[in-house]
Formats: C-alpha cells, sequence, structure tokens
C-alpha cells in the first residue's frame, strides 16, 4: 500500500512541477506584449438583479471613464429586479445619453437568466466591441482604453484581472481569499500566454459582437447559470480560429467585492467548482488529476498518524509543490503587479490541499446558492 502511494504521489507531484514550469513559460510570452495606440468604440455591457445598493458608485465610475478618441455607450440590464434597480438605472439613462436600459421581465426556459440579459444587450449594442463587467465591481478610470489597447486586428477576446478589493482593517481571511483569486488568474493569465486560456472572469472581459454572434453566443452552454465567462471563453477557444489575449496593465483590473460572509465565501467556491465536468476532456482531466495530487497529500499527512514511513514522501511532495507553486505566483504577482496577497502563502498552502478536495467533491453536485435556485439549469 506504502509503494502503491509513494508511486502515486511522485508520479503526479511530477506531472504538476512539470505543467508549472509550463506555465511560467506562458507568464513569460505576455511580458512580450504589443499595445495599440488606436482605440476602437465600445460597449459596455452590465447585467444587475436587486443591485440599488451597487448602482451608484458602479454607475460613476463608468461615468467616468476616459474615453477620448473613441465612442463609448453603456447598456444596462435590469434583469427581474423587484427593488429600485430599474429606477436608478432610468434615471441615469435620463441624464446621460451613453447610457441605454433593457428591462428584462420573464425568465427563459431555454437560457440562463445572466446570459438571456447578456445576449439582448449585445444584440442591441452600436459598437463591435463589447466589454462587460459586474455591478459590484469597480473598474478604474482607464479601464476601458487600457482593455481595448489590446484588441488589434487579429485579437477577438481579451480577458482581464478582477482582484478582489481587500478592506481597510485588513482581516487575514480577505488576504487569503484574494490569494486564492489571484493565483486562479495567474493561471488564466499563464494558460492565455501560451494560447490555450482556460479561463476567466465575467466582472472583466471583452470580445467582439461579430465574434459572439459567429459563435451562436453562449452556444451548448446557454442553459447553464454560471458560466456567462469561462464557459463562454471554452465554447471560443475551441473554435480554434479567435484570437484571446490576456491584459496586463494595472489599467485594465476591475476591482472585486470579496464575499461578505463565509456562507457567500462557501455558496461561491461550489458554483465556480460546479463547472469542472463541462469542460472539454484534457481540461476536466487535469483538474482531475490536481484534486488527486491534493487528496494523496492530504490522506498521506493523515496516513502518517498510523504509519510514519508515509510523511517522508508527502513532506518532500509538499516543499516541492510549495516551492514551484510560490515562484510561479511570484512571477505572476510581477507581472500583474499584485503582490499584496503574496505574504500569505506558505502558511495558505498548509490547508490548501484540504480546501481543494472539499471544493472538488462537492462541486459537480450543484448545491451551489445564487441569485437564481441553485440548480445548474436555466428552466424554473
Amino acid at each position: 500500500m506504502l509503494n502503491i502511494f509513494v508511486i502515486l504521489l511522485s508520479l503526479l507531484t511530477a506531472l504538476y512541477l512539470i505543467t508549472l514550469f509550463y506555465l511560467d513559460r506562458g507568464l513569460g510570452r505576455l511580458e512580450k506584449q504589443n499595445l495599440t495606440a488606436r482605440r476602437q468604440s465600445v460597449t459596455v455591457i452590465v447585467a444587475m438583479r436587486n443591485e440599488q445598493d451597487n448602482i451608484p458608485a458602479h454607475l460613476e465610475a463608468l461615468q467616468n471613464q476616459y474615453s477620448t478618441g473613441f465612442e463609448i455607450e453603456f447598456i444596462c440590464v435590469n434583469d427581474r429586479s423587484n427593488d429600485k434597480t430599474g429606477d436608478l438605472l432610468e434615471r441615469q439613462a435620463q441624464a446621460d445619453p451613453r447610457f441605454k436600459v433593457i428591462h428584462v421581465s420573464e425568465r427563459d426556459p431555454e437560457i440562463a437568466p445572466k446570459k438571456k440579459a447578456i445576449t439582448l444587450a449585445v444584440g442591441r449594442a452600436s459598437h463591435d466591441i463589447i466589454l462587460l463587467t459586474d455591478a459590484d465591481a469597480r473598474p478604474s478610470r482607464g479601464w476601458a482604453a487600457s482593455m481595448l489597447s489590446f484588441f488589434d486586428k487579429d485579437t477577438d477576446m481579451v480577458i482581464g484581472y478582477a482582484p478582489y478589493s481587500i478592506p481597510q482593517e485588513h482581516h487575514i481571511l480577505y488576504h487569503l481569499t484574494a490569494l486564492e483569486y489571484f493565483s486562479v488568474a495567474a493561471v488564466a493569465a499563464a494558460t492565455a500566454g501560451l494560447g490555450f486560456p482556460i479561463t476567466c472572469v465575467g466582472t472583466n472581459m471583452a470580445y467582439r459582437k461579430k465574434m459572439f454572434e459567429a459563435v451562436d453566443g453562449f452556444g451548448p452552454y446557454k442553459n447553464i447559470i454560471s458560466g456567462d465567462d469561462d464557459l463562454f471563453l471554452t465554447h471560443v477557444r475551441e473554435q480554434k480560429k479567435y484570437g484571446i489575449r490576456y491584459a496586463t496593465l494595472r489599467e485594465s483590473f476591475v476591482y472585486n467585492a470579496p464575499p461578505k460572509t463565509f456562507i457567500q465565501y462557501f455558496h461561491q467556491r461550489l458554483r465556480y467548482a460546479s463547472k469542472g465536468f463541462k469542460y472539454p476532456f484534457k481540461v476536466t482531466f487535469a483538474l482531475s488529476a490536481y484534486v488527486i495530487l491534493n487528496i494523496l497529500l492530504a490522506g498521506g499527512v493523515l496516513a502518517g498518524f498510523f504509519n510514519t514511513l508515509f510523511w517522508p514522501p508527502v513532506f518532500a511532495a509538499f516543499v516541492a509543490k510549495g516551492l514551484l507553486e510560490f515562484l510561479f505566483l511570484k512571477h505572476a504577482a510581477a507581472i500583474l503587479d499584485e503582490r499584496r496577497s503574496l505574504f500569505w502563502y506558505f502558511p495558505a498552502s498548509l490547508f490548501h490541499p484540504f480546501y481543494i478536495i472539499i471544493f472538488g467533491i462537492l462541486g459537480p453536485f450543484n448545491l451551489f446558492k445564487w441569485k437564481e435556485s441553485p440548480t445548474s439549469k436555466g428552466k424554473p
């Protein structure tokens, strides 16, 4: 039993370390990206549901977008809100003609609500470049212009970083959450650099309207509640004919509100993990292998209390994995100018295998609760 454990742990650890080396090459390629000085006109789309508390600050951030040299319009979709969201949006549209409002009153059984909202807005967009974010996000003044600088003639989609904002109290939980979110962004950036981006966030992404229409919008993923970001990215990437880049400029970042309670955090992570088996096989296989590696690490620690011979190989794997991960994240932190929470990496790494096991196993059961019912389908 011990020999089989050591062989399997060594094999998966070696494969993971090779993967980290490969991902680091992807980060290196991002350092050589060329930007364009020509700004194309853009339509910013925000789908909102019961966001009355977030709307004032968010609309102010949109209204203050730098737009010298290009046109910008904003389409806000009021998705069945039962608070003052619709009224606030209509008031903004009357005050600023750049804002348009779409009201959705009913749910469509054939498409998930947020995907329906985005699809309607794309259809109304006046410009070819579509830029998306969320109502609880706070884009910087140069966000739109910065994201547009990554669109050249060979680029059809740009994915960006949406770091968590850390409150002034600097609670350790916020730093750990921000670190975890950053690690996902590091993988997104690295895989984009390699030409095979595997994840992104809907809080900060852009694509061409003509591409969205050419791929039939969200395609086979349209009835899944989650996945208007990374599953759409998967849909586009698998067409094998569209250029996708990662935005690395700090001005392109959109600061994102972290979960306010542990329950929100727990369900958010379940929602993220729920899509694991909806990716193409090679991505699902890699994610499954990573979960198994962490099961072996955590299981080896527990098994060591009954047989101490389990501990040496587990310790060696932990050290090798930890050092290479840290070096990879340090490189990503330099490229994205994001060093706020890197200090917490090593203490967090001790508990990370258990985190991966919990959400890796529970995720596929679609137990999360979001603004919709706890199900993966767009049907009522």
